[in-house]
Parts: structure tokens; C-alpha cells; sequence
């Protein structure tokens, strides 16, 4: 069976913004959930969660973890989404997973992100598991994108809408929230 390239339309940029945006939320969400169930007093922004109190060792490699996992959750169904369907809003949920990964590793330069901060706990280097998470979301990107026949103009307004996104989201997180 021949796969029709999929058209993006303008309704699908609207739909990744709104995913971009969920996705943070739920991402966060996840952070403090782990924390709060740990019995910690925890505190949440747009773009971070953390306890009132010092957390044990063990306890904040659960708390780092929880939002990428649920975060790769939503890259996997966003994928098997597309694999089965050709869906377009599985599409949505494995980028915005792929670029805030991506994004997050990046900043890891000036402060580690949750991966990072796992990876040095384990003791295998900063680098470690944000180099293989983004790797892994990556191949999953791509072969979302050839099934869709996704085209570079397509990439591109998905990588201008997800950069809005994070401009937003850590804005507003910095500016009411610092």
C-alpha cells in the first residue's frame, strides 16, 4: 500500500503550539507529582518544579526522571500514532517531545537538565543519557517524517512554532515566576 504525502495545513501549526504548550505543562506536572507523592512540599512554574525542602539523594533522581518519562510516553504514542495512522497529531506529540529534549540537552551547557543530572548520578558523564534520549527521539522523528513525507519547508514553520513555544514558555516562567 502507497502512502500519500501528508499537506500540513495551517490548522496543524495551531494544533503543535497547543501541544508545545501541554507538553511543558505535563512535563512539569509529572516533576511535582513524584515529589509531592515522595512527601515533599513541592512548588511548580511553566518551566520548573522544585522542593521547599532538601531531597534525598534517591528521591531526586525520581523526581529529575519523572518528566522526561512521561515525556517519552508521549514520543512513543506520538509515533505509533503516525505508524498506524498517519496521524498528524501523533506527529505534534513526537516533535514537541523530540525539541523540548533537545532543547533541555542544549541548556544542559549552562545548567544541567533532567537527564543530565540522572547521568551524572550514575556516574556516566553529563553528556550520557541526553545524547542518547535525543538520539533516540531523533530516529523516531525521522521515520515519522519519511512515512509522512514530511518536506524541509514542513520542518522548518514545525521548528519556528516549537521555538515560539519555548521562547513562551520560559519567558513567562522567567518573568512572573523568578
Amino acid at each position: 500500500m502507497q502512502l500519500k504525502p501528508v499537506v500540513l495545513k495551517k490548522g496543524f501549526y495551531a494544533t503543535l503550539f497547543l501541544i508545545g504548550i501541554a507538553t511543558f505543562a505535563v512535563h512539569e506536572f509529572f516533576h511535582w507529582f513524584a515529589g509531592t507523592v515522595l512527601g515533599y512540599d513541592m512548588v511548580i512554574t511553566p518551566n520548573r518544579v522544585y522542593s521547599k525542602t532538601s531531597t534525598e539523594f534517591i528521591d531526586k533522581q525520581i523526581i529529575s526522571f519523572a518528566g522526561p518519562f512521561i515525556t517519552y510516553v508521549q514520543a512513543v504514542i506520538g509515533y505509533l500514532w503516525v505508524v498506524k495512522k498517519q496521524s498528524m497529531l501523533g506527529f505534534s506529540l513526537l516533535y514537541m517531545a523530540f525539541f523540548m529534549r533537545l532543547f533541555a540537552a542544549g541548556i544542559s551547557v549552562f545548567n544541567p537538565n533532567d537527564e543530565a543530572r540522572i547521568s551524572q548520578a550514575l556516574g556516566i558523564g553529563l553528556w550520557t543519557l541526553p545524547v542518547i534520549v535525543v538520539s533516540v527521539l531523533f530516529v523516531l522523528l525521522y521515520l515519522a517524517s519519511r512515512r509522512l513525507k514530511l518536506t524541509a519547508r514542513d520542518h522548518l514553520f514545525c521548528y519556528l512554532v516549537a521555538s515560539i513555544v519555548v521562547t513562551l514558555v520560559v519567558g513567562v516562567d522567567s518573568f512572573f515566576f523568578a
